[in-house]
C-alpha cells in the first residue's frame, strides 16, 4: 500500500504586514514544499500574515511544525472578488472534543491541519499578491503571538484532487464546442461547477468504495487499550498527529516514535506500543495485569487524531482507474445539466450525447464494483 501525500501550493509567502512591494513579502514556496528543507517562521508578530497561494481551489492545509508556537485565536480570511473576508474554518466552527468541552480550532502548537469547506467560500475569486494570481487563504494572529511557530512543510489538498478540470474537458473533447482548452469562468459550465462536479464525484467514489485517495484528517478517535495494537478506523492512514491516554483526570500526550511511546504501521493500519503501559486505575489499588488487554479500568482512553488516505499520484493499482472515473461522473453530470447541441466530438464522428452517458454509467457502476472493499460487521 502507497502512503500518501499532499499536493503542494504554488506559493506561499510570509508578509510583514506594512506594504505591498516584493520587499515585503518572502517568499518561503520551495522551503513548504519539502520536509528534509529549512524550517521557517511564521506569524512573526501580530501584523505578520501567511499568504497560501494555488491556481486552483483547495480545501485543506497540513502544517508540518518543527517549533510549536504559542498564538491568540487566528484569523482566517479569503478573497471574494472586491474585498478580504474574514471565516471561520471547519475546526473552530464544532467542539471537536465535547469530553473535555475544547474548540477544535488548529493553533500550530503540534503538526496538524486546518480545512476551508468550499461553502463557506462560495464567491472565493484570484487575487494577484506579490505578483502572483491566484486563489490565496491568508492567517494571522492579530490579537498575540507569544511564540511564533516554525514550520518544515506545508501541504494542501486541492478541491478536485481526483483529476483537473482539463482532464474532464478533454474527455468529452469540448475543443470544437467551446473556445480554449480548458473551463474558464466564462464557460457554461464555468471552471468552478466542474471543480465542484469533480468533488461530489469524489466523495461518491469514497464513499462506494470504502477508501479515499486523497489527504482526510480524523479528529479525535476513540479506541480502547489494546497492548496487541490498536486498528484504526478509517483505512489508509499514513501520519498520526496526536494520541492520548486517559488517566482519569486529564489526557497525557504520548511520544511517536519506537524509541518513545507508540508507532504507526501503515502496512496494517495498526498503531503499536513501543513499551508496555500500566494504565491508571479509578483507586489507588492493584491494577489489572499488564498482559491483559488494556490493563486500565477507564472505556475508551485512547484518543488519536490521524491523517489517512491513498496517494491517487503514487498508487499504480488503483490510482489511474479512480482518475478515469472520475472524469466520466463530472462529464456525465455536466452533460445531463449542459447543451452542447445535443451531441458530442470524438474523432472524425458525432454521438448522441445519450448514448455517451450511458455507456460512461455502466462503466462507473462496473468499476466501482470491482473497487468496493470487502468489509466484515
Amino acid at each position: 500500500m502507497a502512503t500518501t501525500a499532499g499536493a503542494v501550493f504554488d506559493k506561499v509567502f510570509n508578509w510583514d504586514g506594512v506594504g505591498t512591494a516584493s520587499s515585503d513579502f518572502t517568499d518561503v514556496t520551495l522551503e513548504s514544499q519539502s520536509p528534509a528543507g529549512t524550517s521557517f517562521t511564521i506569524l512573526n508578530s501580530t501584523a505578520h500574515h501567511l499568504y497560501l497561494g494555488h491556481s486552483s481551489k483547495f480545501d485543506m492545509a497540513v502544517f508540518d511544525v518543527d517549533t510549536a508556537g504559542s498564538l491568540g485565536t487566528l484569523q482566517y480570511e479569503y478573497y471574494n472578488g472586491s474585498a478580504w473576508t474574514e471565516f471561520i474554518p471547519a475546526s473552530a466552527r464544532y467542539e471537536l472534543d465535547p469530553d473535555d468541552n475544547e474548540g477544535g480550532q488548529y493553533d500550530f502548537s503540534k503538526d496538524g491541519a486546518e480545512l476551508f469547506p468550499a461553502n463557506l467560500l462560495s464567491d472565493w475569486a484570484t487575487v494577484a499578491i506579490n505578483s502572483s494570481t491566484l486563489y490565496w487563504i491568508r492567517i494571522s494572529s492579530p490579537s498575540s503571538v507569544s511564540t511564533a511557530p516554525t514550520i518544515k512543510r506545508i501541504q494542501m489538498r486541492p478541491l478536485a484532487a481526483y483529476c483537473t478540470t482539463k482532464d474532464v474537458y478533454e474527455l468529452m473533447q469540448l475543443k470544437n464546442v467551446l473556445s480554449g482548452t480548458d473551463f474558464t469562468s466564462s464557460t457554461v459550465p464555468s471552471k468552478s461547477t466542474v471543480e465542484q462536479y469533480i468533488y461530489e464525484a469524489q466523495s461518491y467514489i469514497d464513499m462506494q468504495t470504502r477508501k479515499s485517495w486523497r489527504p482526510n484528517y480524523m479528529a479525535n478517535e476513540y479506541q480502547q487499550f489494546n497492548l496487541n495494537g490498536i486498528h484504526l478506523d478509517r483505512p489508509d492512514a499514513y501520519k498520526i498527529l496526536d494520541l492520548q491516554i486517559w488517566n482519569g483526570a486529564n489526557w497525557d500526550s504520548k511520544r511517536q516514535g519506537r524509541t518513545k511511546d507508540y508507532f504507526l504501521v501503515p502496512d496494517t493500519n495498526l498503531v503499536h506500543f513501543s513499551r508496555y503501559f500500566l494504565l491508571p486505575a479509578r483507586f489507588q489499588s492493584y491494577n489489572a495485569p499488564v498482559w491483559r488487554w488494556g490493563g486500565g479500568e477507564f472505556t475508551m482512553p485512547v484518543k488519536i487524531t490521524y491523517l489517512y488516505g491513498r496517494d491517487i499520484q503514487t498508487d499504480v493499482r488503483q490510482g489511474g482507474i479512480i482518475q478515469d472515473i472520475t472524469k466520466m461522473i463530472a462529464a456525465t453530470e455536466i452533460s445531463k445539466n449542459a447543451d452542447f447541441g445535443g451531441s458530442v466530438v470524438s474523432g472524425m464522428d458525432r454521438y448522441d450525447i445519450g448514448s455517451r452517458i450511458s455507456g460512461w454509467e455502466r462503466n462507473i457502476e462496473e468499476t466501482i464494483d470491482s473497487l468496493r472493499s470487502f468489509e466484515v460487521f
